[in-house]
């Protein structure tokens, strides 16, 4: 209702990011576009609008300068509810001086938190013409930090397919839980599972999600997992990825080992969705833009690197240079998650200077 109020119906839209997402939806990322008096670059803010599930159920709460959750067992969800807030608050400022600012657009990402998929699916020839310079895609912790450089990501479906056996009778079968485990141990005793660290490399790996069997007198005749791998470095990242892959197969050919043809278990893998690393020097146009606007605002910049990833991501790959910025969110995803509202009023402030800094 507030874009609606503050913003002609024709700036308001949406692409089809959703149609092109293994997780479907119901609606593609929002896109409002603001011409302003079309002199200067037009520059691009975003944020994402899902939140992890935990958040659904929470119990916001202003308890002194916090902004914090009473709901137990649940996040706060501020990740990025308050990104959509500081672009809602730049859209309604903007709107009261009518035509008077640089050409602005807004993106709200869908389904950022199942790996930044809205933004890989975003439709850039949609973001105004002339198409934006530069980004800033809130999604930060404090407010004086600018990330330049972000990890990268890549997931990995993994689906173990065994050899059903009544449970009474283990030895007729294959287990693919047993598979599993086999290959986790290998790959936790041989380095290349939690905290990585190699001559060639760092990065981490983590298996999240294992989904096998429906009973229990039945030895487990498939298994589907998902994992990922994070590194700074993209062809680390890679080599994560092969080492899982020929651990599995490696212990899939043992447990096929003199076997009859027919009864041997197997494995497949697919690719999930991923993301590259960037880093951006600390005199590219945008990141001098963005320690501007900081400096404006009585704040003193901050060049970090996230190793959690962000839309910011996306949005470089795909050819638009763009940083994180931050509006106050700690401990992000977990029960104790809060919200600094001085910082966050930073943020808007931050915000709105960037959107009309005609030197940007």
């Amino acid at each position: 209702m507030l874009l609606q109020s503050a913003v002609a119906e024709s700036c308001i839209r949406s692409d089809d990011a959703h149609q092109r997402s293994a997780y479907g939806g119901e609606t593609g990322n929002l896109i409002v576009d603001l011409p302003g008096n079309g002199v200067g670059r037009r520059r691009l803010l975003s944020t994402h609008m899902d939140t992890i599930a935990s958040a659904v159920g929470s119990d916001p709460y202003i308890e002194g300068c916090r902004l914090i959750n009473r709901a137990e067992g649940h996040s706060l969800g501020a990740d990025a509810r308050a990104g959509c807030v500081v672009l809602l608050q730049a859209i309604e400022q903007l709107s009261r001086r009518g035509s008077d600012h640089p050409p602005c657009t807004f993106v709200f990402f869908v389904q950022e938190e199942l790996g930044l998929v809205g933004s890989h699916s975003l439709d850039v020839e949609q973001l105004g013409d002339p198409s934006p310079k530069v980004g800033f895609n809130f999604d930060g912790e404090d407010v004086t930090e600018i990330v330049n450089t972000s990890i990268g990501v890549a997931r990995l479906y993994i689906t173990i397919y065994g050899l059903a056996a009544h449970g009474s009778r283990p030895r007729r079968g294959i287990s693919a839980a047993e598979i599993e485990a086999k290959a986790m141990s290998m790959l936790v005793d041989h380095g290349w599972h939690g905290t990585i660290s190699t001559q060639q490399g760092k990065g981490t790996a983590n298996l999240g999600v294992l989904h096998g069997g429906t009973m229990s007198n039945q030895v487990m005749p498939e298994l589907d997992a998902l994992m990922e791998a994070r590194s700074f470095d993209r062809s680390f990242r890679d080599r994560i990825i092969e080492e899982w892959k020929k651990q599995f197969h490696n212990t899939v050919a043992k447990y096929n080992s003199g076997r009859a043809a027919g009864k041997l278990a197997r494995v497949a893998f697919s690719a999930g969705p991923m993301y590259d690393p960037f880093s951006l020097d600390e005199e590219e146009p945008v990141v001098r833009a963005a320690k501007r606007a900081l400096s404006a605002c009585g704040l003193k910049p901050i060049l970090v690197a996230d190793e959690g990833g962000m839309d910011t991501n996306s949005l470089v790959e795909a050819g638009l240079p763009s940083v994180g910025m931050g509006m106050g969110l700690h401990n992000a995803h977990q029960e104790d998650e809060w919200l600094d509202l001085d910082q966050f009023q930073n943020g808007c402030r931050v915000a709105l200077f960037l959107c009309t800094d005609s030197s940007t």
